[in-house]
């Protein structure tokens, strides 16, 4: 039997038979290099060719990085949709996409962004945090984490939201260590990001924005359905498709299901997937409350704010359709 071979890259091994095509990005990926190594960062902003930020442990900073011309940054953006099979032109004019080591990466051209081609880089965290991590940098009481960790044993539905960049795939990660090591898990998501690997019954589905695919994620939760999962975790819901399809897994006797979304509070991430099912005319917008809020066990809202950094700052339990409110975060305590 044939073994796979790797080659490696500053993005992680790569396929041998990629290993031309990935060094081809390493090299037009160059200016980039010294700010991707550097220790505590999680983004990289290239708003033009010659105007490149990054976040650093949680704040914004100048770089006097460059890339020297348009044409040379181009050159990266064009090897990565080359190397990822993801078209980036004037007819598809963003990309979305990983990198082998699961750092994400949008791309935009001049037709979307006249000021110039675009890339933001969400770089892949070298070291997960744990729960015991999480309790040290105050994102919540120990005694809070003791109750998400219960309901993720015992298998409650789970709808994580908040803002941009607020740790939700941080606090999914990190609460999937408590998943039961003789479940089946299967996870859906538009870009690769949770990588569950020590699940030893784990599946991974993927809809990544290529030429030669047009699956959604509702396609991939309508498939997990059929694997036989003990537990779906869904990746971000941005469509009404994924949120139906979402509620109608919840909704039908599966347990252990867990997805994020995009929300200011514990109340309006309800209130989103409402209008998001009901707006494209799935269900009434009142049926879909009902569906929801008695099919999920729990909310949890995390935020990114400058004033007090990440933190989980409520956990809402549903009962009986009726929202409770276990923990509410309240600036200065």
């Amino acid at each position: 039997m044939m073994t796979a071979q790797f080659a490696s890259t500053v993005f992680g091994d790569v396929p041998i038979e990629k290993a031309t095509q990935w060094h081809l990005v390493e090299n037009y990926f160059e200016p980039l290099k010294v700010l991707y190594k550097m220790e505590g960062i999680t983004e990289i902003f290239v708003d033009r060719f010659d105007n490149i930020n990054y976040e650093q442990y949680g704040v914004i900073k100048k770089s006097m990085v460059t890339f020297g011309s348009e044409k040379g940054f181009n050159n990266l953006i064009t090897q990565l949709s080359l190397c990822l099979n993801q078209d980036i032109s004037e007819k598809n004019p963003i990309l979305n996409a990983r990198l082998p080591d699961c750092s994400r990466v949008c791309c935009t051209h001049v037709g979307v962004t006249p000021q110039g081609a675009t890339l933001t880089l969400r770089v892949a965290p070298k070291d997960l945090l744990t729960i015991d991590q999480l309790i040290k940098y105050q994102a919540l009481p120990k005694a809070m984490f003791d109750v998400l960790i219960e309901h993720i044993k015992k298998g409650s539905n789970i709808i994580v939201s908040g803002n941009t960049g607020s740790g939700k795939t941080t606090l999914l990660r990190a609460l999937a260590r408590y998943i039961p090591l003789t479940e089946r898990v299967v996870t859906c998501e538009d870009t690769q990001e949770l990588y569950l690997d020590w699940l030893p019954f784990r599946v991974s589905l993927e809809a990544p924005q290529r030429e030669s695919t047009n699956v959604e994620l509702k396609t991939l939760i309508e498939t997990a359905l059929r694997m036989r999962p003990d537990r779906i975790w869904v990746g971000e819901i941005r469509h009404s498709g994924a949120a139906d399809a979402f509620i109608q897994a919840v909704n039908t006797g599966h347990s252990g299901c867990v997805t994020t979304l995009h929300a200011n509070s514990c109340q309006d991430a309800v209130e989103r997937i409402q209008y998001l099912i009901s707006s494209a005319g799935l269900m009434s917008y009142e049926l879909a409350g009902r569906q929801i809020t008695g099919s999920v066990n729990l909310f949890i809202h995390a935020s990114r704010h400058p004033s007090y950094g990440r933190k989980i700052i409520e956990v809402m339990e549903m009962k009986n359709h009726e929202p409770h409110y276990l923990y509410q975060f309240k600036e200065g305590q």
